[in-house]
């Protein structure tokens, strides 16, 4: 029997579903007598798709529970095809030959995507991570000149410089540098005066109160001249005591 129409195309009722409507959780066309999807077993009728679920089943379906009209499991059905092992009935019911052909389906979509090429670049690998150290790493962002530029500098590109200035002092380490961003009295930072927190080793013996004056007053000439960035107050830590410069030649 001949069941195409003029055109020469199978009707809606007997189309395999395309894998946009497969993937979009339609059959684009309205399911036919026997395909299995959503059919009354009772009245064979087919029931309106809930309009709340999104893919035409009943809000409370769960798939873990579905009966194909017939009474059996569809992923019983798809076990026995993989295995080669479809009874009489399986090979005869039009509502699991109706599972099969769906999963046929899919399954040729998902091997034809599998099978894309993907050009890899040779630098990926470290382009990623550079990425990720990137976006670990930067801390916050600090605004430069005024409002309306929108220049903003990275805290850790910043603080690297000054810690850069105070390892300039004989005998100093810089440990680590912090910095707060002027703030606006709704808290988000705006262009004005920063804060610093520095930490340092300093050699053993030297004056610290007269080294913490020489460290800011580095730090602040750092940040201006070569940053841009005024700084309203620098906050010296003293973690940690060095031994002196000439106590460590004569050691040697």
């Amino acid at each position: 029997m001949d069941v195409t129409d003029e055109t020469g195309d199978a009707p809606d009722a007997l189309r395999l579903p395309s894998a946009a409507e497969l993937l979009a959780g339609t059959r684009g066309a309205s399911p036919g007598p026997g395909s299995g999807l959503g059919a009354d077993p009772d009245s064979g009728s087919i029931p309106d798709p809930d309009p709340d679920s999104g893919f035409g089943e009943p809000a409370d379906f769960d798939p873990d529970e579905e009966l194909l009209p017939c009474g059996r499991e569809p992923e019983s059905v798809l076990e026995h095809a993989a295995a080669d092992a479809l009874d009489e009935h399986e090979r005869s019911c039009p509502e699991c030959q109706a599972v099969l052909r769906d999963h046929s389906v899919l399954d040729q979509v998902t091997r034809e995507w599998a099978e894309l090429p993907v050009p890899v670049p040779d630098d990926l690998g470290t382009r990623v991570m550079r990425l990720v150290r990137a976006e670990l790493h930067t801390g916050r962002l600090l605004p430069l000149g005024e409002p309306d530029e929108q220049l903003m500098l990275t805290e850790t590109a910043a603080a690297r410089t000054l810690r850069a200035a105070a390892d300039a002092e004989p005998g100093v380490q810089a440990r680590s540098c912090r910095i707060r961003p002027f703030e606006n009295r709704a808290g988000a930072a705006v262009p004005g005066p920063v804060t610093v927190r520095l930490s340092v080793g300093v050699p053993y013996g030297e004056p610290i109160h007269a080294l913490a004056d020489r460290l800011r007053e580095r730090v602040r000439r750092a940040a201006m001249e070569r940053l841009g960035l005024e700084v309203a107050k620098v906050d010296v830590d003293v973690v940690g005591l060095e031994p002196a410069a000439d106590a460590r030649e004569g050691n040697r």
